[in-house]
């Protein structure tokens, strides 16, 4: 009788065990009676930002899971510069959101100076089951080496899409006129100047939004030392190559006015052969089977090795420092659920690069070049926009048309560049 009694409250007693555990939350939070926590997160997954349904499916399923938590979408674009304006913004004014995803390297040092960003070492070191999936190599480009003594050698965002920029080729329409894939400038100039003829656009590029066409050709130019010294005389020439081929009529017609995601429907409809953008771009195309990506080739007298390219991981996952702890932690458990493989496994299946260990399915033929480029460079460089401050490139980028129109030139352009780059750092 006495070991029934003992079995019959061993059960009770398991049986609470397995009830309340049912009662508890992926992250181990009691669901039911857990404190309501609103989390505003800022973004750029929103209107034709490729990762944008990921985004919102992420969202759903994170507050599903925990029902006491209300994620507060305030994604931004990037058109115009509005996320970056937004987020300095509500940093300076003690607005700042609890979770943001945004760019690193120079973007980060106004952030960085307000002391508010979480310092991500402690988690990294403490809980290994979830940071031993972040690749090391991913890390050193969130890691801060700037003069700021609080983050000095820090890591300060958790990185999760990575990205290259290359040349998208409509290998198709290569084939259909019998010419050879542009691997070299002789063979990218003969492609402009035989589908110019055939009516058909070369070069699928925005002047208005011309980041990557700034990017990938000062790199060309000058190597990545040229790059990687701001305005270097390396600078005037890759802009000089972008007006060139503007001159040759490489570019869409309306490429003054055209923004970046009309010139990727152009390509993605094969109306344009070329294309100059990232990886991001991948999830859009119709035609995952027929396009390719490469290197750009390198410009008559460039500096750049072959297969040298722009990359890395220009964003990640900042968290507020102070209302992290006054929302008990959730905002790191978001950025930690955001960042375990199983749902970096599904921004990367819409493109990008992984900085999580995750196994991504039926990878395109399109996207394996992309990650075969990438894997062969001989050099990864990051984009000029993480090298100098925002406002000294938005310059360049901005008045790019009247250095392709001839009322400027890339000299004029670059030095007044480099006077708000001088004037803002002081």
């Amino acid at each position: 009788m006495k070991n029934f009694k003992k079995i019959l409250a061993l059960v009770v007693v398991i049986v609470f065990m397995v009830s309340l555990i049912g009662m508890l939350d992926s992250t181990g939070v009691d669901a039911k009676t857990a404190e309501k926590v609103k989390i505003r997160a800022v973004t750029y997954f929103t209107g034709a930002d490729p990762w944008t349904n990921t985004w919102k499916e992420v969202i759903k399923d994170f507050m599903k899971k925990n029902p006491n938590v209300e994620i507060i979408d305030e994604a931004t674009p990037t058109t115009n510069d509005a996320i970056r304006t937004k987020i300095k913004t509500d940093f300076a004014s003690g607005n700042e959101p609890d979770v943001t995803f945004f760019f690193v390297g120079a973007d980060a040092e106004p952030l960085l100076k307000s002391g508010k960003v979480f310092i991500w070492d402690n988690e990294l070191k403490k809980d290994t089951k979830w940071s031993s999936n972040i690749y090391k190599s991913a890390l050193a480009f969130t890691t801060y080496n700037g003069p700021i003594k609080e983050y000095k050698g820090k890591v300060y965002a958790i990185p999760t899409i990575g990205f290259y920029e290359g040349l998208y080729v409509n290998v198709d329409l290569f084939k259909k006129y019998n010419l050879p894939l542009p691997t070299d400038w002789n063979k990218f100039i003969k492609a402009v100047n035989t589908f110019k003829s055939k009516g058909i656009i070369p070069i699928a590029g925005s002047i208005l939004e011309s980041y990557y066409l700034i990017e990938t050709f000062i790199l060309s130019a000058g190597g990545p030392q040229g790059r990687n010294t701001p305005f270097h005389p390396s600078w005037e020439k890759g802009l000089n190559i972008i007006k060139d081929l503007y001159k040759m009529g490489a570019f869409p017609k309306d490429a003054l006015t055209l923004q970046d995601s009309q010139a990727q429907a152009l390509f993605a409809d094969k109306k344009a052969a070329m294309m100059i953008n990232g990886s991001w771009c991948v999830g859009g195309l119709k035609d995952k089977v027929n396009t390719k990506i490469m290197p750009v080739p390198v410009v008559p007298g460039g500096k750049a090795h072959p297969t040298d390219i722009i990359g890395g991981f220009g964003s990640g996952w900042y968290v507020s420092k102070d209302l992290n702890a006054k929302k008990n932690g959730w905002p790191v458990k978001f950025v930690k659920y955001i960042t375990s493989p199983e749902v970096e496994a599904k921004f990367i299946a819409v493109g990008g690069v992984p900085a999580i260990k995750c196994k991504v399915p039926n990878v395109t033929p399109v996207a394996q070049s992309g990650y075969d480029m990438m894997a062969k460079a001989n050099s990864v460089s990051m984009p000029i926009d993480a090298q100098i401050l925002p406002e000294a490139f938005t310059k360049i980028r901005t008045d790019l048309a009247y250095v392709v129109t001839g009322k400027k030139t890339a000299k004029q352009l670059l030095a007044e560049a480099k006077k708000i780059q001088d004037r803002v750092k002081k």
